[in-house]
Order: C-alpha cells, then structure tokens, then sequence
C-alpha cells in the first residue's frame, strides 16, 4: 500500500448501524491492522496515484457470483482480475453480488481469484446475495471486507459506499443511514461526488423502497454519478442531476468497466468503457464507450419538480411545476405492490397550462389509505428529475389507524403478546412494550434499548418474561413489567431467529438457534444442551413437547431430542445439484409448524411439506412458496397456507387436500396472517403495507386498507379489538377491528 502526500485524506468514524465508516485516501481508520476484521486490511483506502494525463483512472465490477462449486466462473474472474491488475488501476470499485451466497467458502474462493497486488485496492459494497441468507448480521462480510458503507477521496472526487441492504431480505432501504449519508456528503466541502452500491435507483427500478428520500437527501450536494450492479445488462440514465450506470455481471463474461478522467469544454469528465476480454488471452480485448459522467455540471437542464397532489373519488388531480427546460411532465401512482424488481409501468403525461403542467391519474382501484404519486420531468436531452408527493385516498374501510408510535430503525421481527402487552424489537436495538386498551388506545409500558433485533421476541407461558434475540450474539430476557433484564445469555453468534418457548414439568424450554447453532435454554438463561444445524437457519423451531424441529440450510428439515438435544432424523425437502441451491430452495427461514395432527410442516420456496414426527416420512406437500409466511390453524380444523405471492389457502392438515384457494394480497414476506379469534376474521398485510381481511369460512378475501408506504416484514398481533402493525419505518400501530 503506497503513500501520497497529496492525496487529500480525512479520518471519519462509525457512524451507523451498517457501519458507515470514513476511510482516509491514506490508508488510516478501522480495518489497517487485518486483525479487526480478518483476512485482509479490510476498506482501508491505499493512496491514489496519478495516471500520466494527471486524472482518475479506475475499474468497476460486479455480481461476480463467485462459487467455490462452479470453477468456470472462477476462471473467468482470474482472468478478469488478471486484466484488471495489468492495466494498474488507482482502485477498483466492486457494487456487490461478490458471491453466491455469502459463504466463507464463496469469499474465500473470490478472494482466490485476485493477484495479491490488487487485493489491497479493491473496495466493496455487498449486494443482496452476500446479506439476504447472511445470518450473521454483516459480520461474515466485515470479517473479509470491512464495513459496508464508507468514504474515500480520491484525485479530487469524493467516492461513497452504499449498503442500503436489509438484513435477510432482498430489497433494500436507506432509512436511518440517510442522516449519516448527508453528514458525509456536507463534510465533502462541495467536491463532486460518486456513489457506488449495488441496486440501481429511480426510473423502473424498484429496489430500494426509499429511493425518493435518498434522491431528496442528495439534492443539495454535487452528486455527479452512480455506479450499480443487480440487474445483469448496462443501463445508463441520467437524472436528478447525475448519471447512473449499471454494469452487466462479471459472472456471465470476461466484462469490467474501464473509467478514465478527461477534461474538456464541461471540465473535468469521466469517461466509462465497457472492456470484454478476447475469447482467449491470446486474442486482444475490445473497448466500447459506454457513457460519459461530467463531474463540474449536472447533465440536462431538468430542476426539482414542485408537485401538488389531492384525492377525489376516484381520481387524483396533480399540478406541478418542472422548469423552463422541461418538455414533458409525466405521473403514475407509485406501485406499491412492485417489491425489489422492475417496472415500467404505464405514465400519464400532464398537460401545460403556464407554467405549470396539470392532469389527474385514475384512483378508481386503489385501496383507501397511504399512496404515493410519481412525477417525471424530461427536457431535450432526454434527462430526467424524478420527484414523489404522498397522497391520501378516502374511503371506507373497515379499520381505522388509532394511534401511532414511532420507534426508530426498522421493526422487521414479528410482534409478540402476552395479555394486553405488545413486544416490538427494533434495528436500531429499541425494544418497546405498550398496554392496549380498549378499541383505540394504548399506554406505554417500558423502553428498553439492547443490540440491533431483526427477529422477534417470545413470551414466557406465564407471561412473565419476554426473551428478545439480537445480533449483539445474545439473548435477554426482560421483566414483562418492568423491562428489566432479568438475564442475558451470550450464544456466540448473531441471534438472527426468533425465540420459541415451550412448556415443561421442570418449567419453560427456550429453544433458538444462533446462526449453525441450536440451542436449549432453561427459563432461567442455562444453556441445556447445544446442537449443530447445517450451514445456518434463521426461521423459528417447533416443538410437540417430545421433539424439536428445525428448518437448515442444507435443504433438510431436521428433528431433535427435547430433552437432551440428539439429532433424530432429517427430512430432504428438495434435490437441487448444489449448496447454493439446496440453501435457498431449503426451509432455511421456516417457522415450523406442529399440526394437529401430530404432523410436522416445513415449507420452503416450493412447497408446505408435512412429516410425521416419529418417521420423518412424507406425508402429503402442497406446492407453493409458504415458507414466508407461517400457517394458522383455524377454529374448525382446517389450517390456513400463505404463499409468498399472496396466494391464501386452507387445507386438511390431515391430508393437504384444498378447501378453497384465492389470492388475498399482491406479495407476503415474513408478515404473516393473523386470527382474530373475537369474530374469526383472518388479518394479512402484504410486503407492501396492503391490510385485506380474509373469511377462512366462506373463502372471501375484502381489501381493507393501503396501511403506509414502508414495506413490511413484521406478523402483526390481534388484542382485543386492536390490530397491532409494525414495518420497517420504524412506526408500531394500533388499528380499531
């Protein structure tokens, strides 16, 4: 690792709960040592040196999908690298998807494919396949890479790392790391700016739900670029200010991009070329430009659109005002059922009247509640300014949002109840208790701040305590009245799953799992008896008071002793070629259920899967993705299957022969459906904040309400006659039933 006095350096500190971290262009900060953070010196940022021209002179790559099981594409990458490290670029920018899986084994062999004397110079960001099966909380990430955001200055540029993935999901969030983002960028002192993640923003891409507040946060700074990954194919757009390029995947060819700096009439330039290796390195490679990002000017002439939005029955008027260079004014209801994927949707194109440009879009179909409209301004050149307004649409729903209570981070775990008590962990590491009260109220109970929760908390059978995992490596179980700690259990690894308490003649069983590990807990935080579970799991064990069932990573379903934690016998839910494939096609985040017929169900991405207990035979599967969702077991027998794609169903859980079958919602992830036992109703709100009751009787699904914008991965909670909501806004609700 060199060193230039004349690279500008600054020192920063962590700062959020992803880790964003400054890194000096000295090499100075968390990560220098190796120790820290493992095999290598982690993001810690060499000094730049000058090309010949006097410029910036890098490389981009991503979703190099690297696979200790698949040695073409490991080939591929050493000859991409090789390439790379023989043009002697200033750095390489790596936007994430670095491995299949984010294994150590798939970073190890990743790492194996880069010559020693480029390694230090590589900085990465991770994409969803190192986070969305990652149970240990970015640790395995940090461990070989460093953090997961931070900054670098480099030849008179300010770079940024961006992490705006969520831990076991695959879309992505900034949330609370805004704030620290435009801290970072004021501290820039007005250099211009690129940012490289792994999700491309705006336009048709909807991965990152809150990508109108990033495009707000940034507004005010010199953002000139974004580098991006994802979606496997170059796609270049200009908007808001700044060019975005997203890459094609390294994994599927010998490609990288090539950026150079030239300076001409708009200053200085950076010039991005694709580069694809010969089909052997005897033939030469070839160079295509690509784009141009212009580093002192904005591209266009667009400027932040000024929109005003109000609801009619069954339409929505718009008024904005877009500038003189506008040319075209376009609006769309943002659609919120559209998770982590593509869109392009139909715009409506608004009418100039003055200066300003005027239309109404149809509001017919949408559910009462929380929406958002999307404006649009192209001028000439064909760039754009991307802005979103929030609306409200009237109706009548049969619900009616009581209260609210802003928790802070992202409530991604299921709400637990005892009583009239309602538990909520937060990201952030908050974990509230409130009282629910009548129809329409709730008193605070106690507020209690531990390590960051991803997963939700357990009850113990009398109420007593409640035990909160966490990724802090523990397990803490709080007074249910006071919030006091009653005991702290350290397991040694990120408590990525959620608790179940199970009941015995010599008092509670706890029973989680800590990434490889399951674990058996007295109620009084003794360890009973440990058990591996293969390659990691992160969904809930079941228990029929004889046996422990859990759902690993191997693509088993695994049964153990209760009483002394032996493996008894495990059950292979699907026969794909590979470790990659059995991980993600397996029961890996499956709430295992005990059904009353004794049988055990594990669901994964395919199918619901009943066992019998003694055995581990099959005895009956329904196709489908119920995995995310787990099944209720209803009052008259039957049990109600949610799949992923809002598909409700109830089967015999005798036979899995189908009662009925009809789609409820657009997409459930996580957040399951819940009975109200008081009228029978059966409550499901979609990943993207849709509430739809459902009559598991009659087999009618009613659309209730669009709840808020945020996306949301919490099974809610029925009290009395409140239905309790949390999502990844960070905001617990109470709702009137």
């Amino acid at each position: 690792m060199s060193e230039d006095s004349s690279t500008e350096a600054r020192h920063r500190t962590p700062l959020s709960r992803r880790g964003f971290l400054g890194l000096s262009a000295l090499g100075l900060g968390v990560g220098l040592g190796g120790a820290a953070w493992g095999p290598w010196p982690g993001a810690a940022v060499g000094a730049t040196t000058e090309t010949d021209a006097g410029g910036l002179r890098f490389v981009v790559v991503t979703d190099t999908h690297a696979n200790e099981e698949e040695a073409a594409r490991l080939e591929n990458l050493r000859r991409v690298f090789a390439a790379v490290d023989a043009e002697q670029p200033q750095f390489v920018l790596h936007c994430g998807d670095i491995t299949d899986y984010g294994s150590d084994a798939g970073f190890a062999a990743y790492r194996d494919t880069i010559p020693p004397g480029l390694w230090d110079r590589v900085r990465h960001v991770p994409g969803n396949h190192e986070i969305r099966w990652d149970t240990s909380a970015r640790e395995r990430f940090q461990r070989w890479f460093g953090p997961t955001s931070y900054s670098f200055d480099a030849g008179g540029v300010h770079f940024m790392a961006l992490d705006p993935t969520q831990a076991l999901q695959e879309p992505g969030l900034f949330g609370d790391d805004l704030a620290t983002l435009r801290d970072d960028l004021a501290e820039a002192a007005g250099i211009p700016s690129i940012m490289f993640l792994h999700y491309p923003l705006a336009g048709r891409n909807y991965f990152v739900n809150d990508t109108d507040e990033l495009l707000r946060t940034i507004e005010p700074f010199p953002v000139r670029g974004i580098f991006a990954g994802h979606i496997h194919r170059h796609e270049v757009d200009r908007f808001n200010g700044l060019t975005q390029v997203a890459s094609t995947a390294t994994r599927g060819g010998p490609f990288y991009l090539r950026v150079t700096e030239r300076r001409g009439d708009q200053g200085r330039v950076l010039v991005v070329e694709n580069v694809t290796l010969g089909a052997t390195d005897a033939e030469a490679a070839t160079a295509v430009l690509l784009t141009e990002i212009p580093l002192e000017v904005p591209p266009g002439g667009t400027v932040p659109i000024r929109g005003a939005v109000r609801a009619h029955p069954g339409r929505i008027d718009l008024t904005a005002v877009a500038g003189a260079a506008a040319v075209a004014v376009e609006a769309r209801v943002y659609p919120q059922s559209v998770f982590g994927t593509i869109d392009d949707g139909t715009w409506t194109p608004l009418e100039p009247r003055g200066s300003s440009w005027h239309g109404s879009l149809d509001a017919a179909a949408l559910a009462p509640g929380a929406h958002r409209v999307q404006l649009r301004a192209t001028d000439a050149q064909g760039v754009r300014r991307h802005e979103t307004v929030p609306v409200a649409v009237d109706g009548s729903p049969r619900t009616r949002t009581a209260w609210e209570l802003r928790v802070g981070g992202q409530l991604q775990g299921a709400l637990a109840a005892s009583g009239s008590t309602v538990v909520a962990g937060s990201t952030s590491g908050r974990v509230v208790a409130v009282d629910i009260t009548g129809a329409s109220s709730y008193r605070p109970r106690w507020t209690v701040d531990l390590g960051p929760v991803h997963r939700g908390a357990a009850f113990t059978t009398d109420g007593d305590l409640v035990v909160v995992p966490s990724a802090d490596h523990r397990l803490t179980a709080l007074d249910a009245r006071t919030g006091v700690a009653a005991w702290t259990s350290d397991l040694g690894k990120p408590v990525m799953s959620t608790p179940l308490v199970v009941p015995a003649a010599d008092g509670d069983r706890i029973l989680v799992a800590a990434e490889d590990r399951l674990r058996c807990l007295d109620a009084r935080g003794k360890t009973l008896w440990e058990a591996d579970v293969p390659v990691r799991t992160a969904g809930r064990a079941a228990s029929d008071g004889a046996r422990v069932y859990v759902g690993a990573g191997d693509g088993r379903g695994y049964a153990y002793d209760l009483s002394s934690g032996a493996q008894l016998w495990s059950f292979l839910t699907n026969t794909r070629p590979d470790k990659y494939r059995q991980l993600i096609y397996g029961p890996w985040d499956d709430w295992v259920e005990v059904l009353s017929s004794g049988a055990v169900l594990f669901s994964t991405v395919t199918d619901a899967i009943a066992v019998d207990p003694v055995t581990g035979d099959e005895l009956w599967r329904v196709p489908g993705s119920h995995m995310f969702a787990p099944a209720v077991a209803l009052p008259d027998g039957g049990l109600l299957l949610t799949t992923e794609w809002g598909v409700v169903s109830v089967v015999d859980p005798a036979t899995g022969a189908v009662r009925w079958s009809t789609t409820a919602v657009p997409r459930v992830v996580n957040a399951g459906p819940v009975l109200d036992p008081g009228t029978g109703a059966v409550w499901l709100v979609s990943v993207g904040g849709l509430l739809a009751a459902i009559d598991p009787t009659a087999g009618t699904v009613a659309t209730d309400r669009q709840l808020f914008t945020a996306n949301t991965f919490s099974t809610p909670v029925v009290v009395g006659r409140q239905l309790v909501v949390a999502a990844q806004d960070g905001v617990l609700r109470g709702l009137s039933i």
